[in-house]
């Protein structure tokens, strides 16, 4: 069993809240989604430990475990946007609230 999805989770959850307040806090872009995902998934991969396959039949499993974990870093990055993107937005209220 591969638990690098379990892994990947909250990791990708942490690495999108943290890219999405800090690109609301240095730049005047909205923060995208991409970013995070692709630094989450190539972590991924690193975990799963690439250079160990021995074996055809590892290299398959190997292809279908990078779409599962699309999957779980997609989920990560929803887990850990929504609630960066409230709070963002809430500040971003806030502060235009309390400026005039």
């Amino acid at each position: 069993m591969d638990f690098s999805g379990l892994i990947v989770l909250p990791l990708a959850a942490v690495v999108t809240a943290c890219w999405i307040i800090g690109a609301a806090v240095l730049s005047k872009n909205g923060p995208g989604f991409r970013a995070p995902f692709i630094l989450s998934y190539s972590f991924g991969v690193i975990f799963m430990e690439p250079w160990q396959i021995g074996a055809w039949q590892e290299l398959g499993m190997f292809a279908i475990m990078l779409v599962m974990l699309a999957l779980w870093v997609a989920a990560g990055c929803i887990v850990g946007g929504i609630p960066a993107a409230l709070i963002v937005s809430l500040m971003k209220k806030l502060q235009q609230r309390f400026r005039h």
